[in-house]
């Protein structure tokens, strides 16, 4: 709850966008998001040896999937897990996009002049 409160003061607030009830989820077209952005830079290597701190990442990482797994579940992912796998299957696949999707992006295209062969 802390660390969401943080995120919602440094991403909304600080940067002068909505914050709390006042973003829209990404599912609500229909609403102006709101949704304000933090960045934030570190230099790894100003705290300690880059090589230290990924034996260190990894040792967190095998410890979080290492935890006993909740009845029903097959494995745990770590933070950003499942994006990084299903990235790495959508180069590799190819991007799956529902039919509307394509029909908007087509006409998008055509509207703009965006000449293109054809989605598959």
């Amino acid at each position: 709850y802390a660390i969401s409160v943080v995120m919602d003061v440094l991403s909304g607030v600080l940067s002068a966008s909505e914050f709390g009830p006042g973003v829209a989820g990404p599912y609500q077209p229909d609403k102006r998001s709101g949704a304000g952005h933090l960045l934030i830079a570190l230099n790894v290597e100003v705290f300690q040896p880059l090589d230290g701190f990924n034996a260190r990442m990894e040792a967190m990482i095998a410890g979080l999937k290492g935890a006993k797994l909740a009845k029903g579940a097959e494995e745990i992912f770590y933070p950003g897990e499942i994006e990084a796998r299903n990235d790495q299957r959508h180069r590799a696949e190819g991007l799956k996009l529902p039919q509307d999707t394509i029909a908007d992006l087509t006409k998008l295209g055509e509207e703009m002049q965006v000449p293109f062969d054809s989605f598959s």
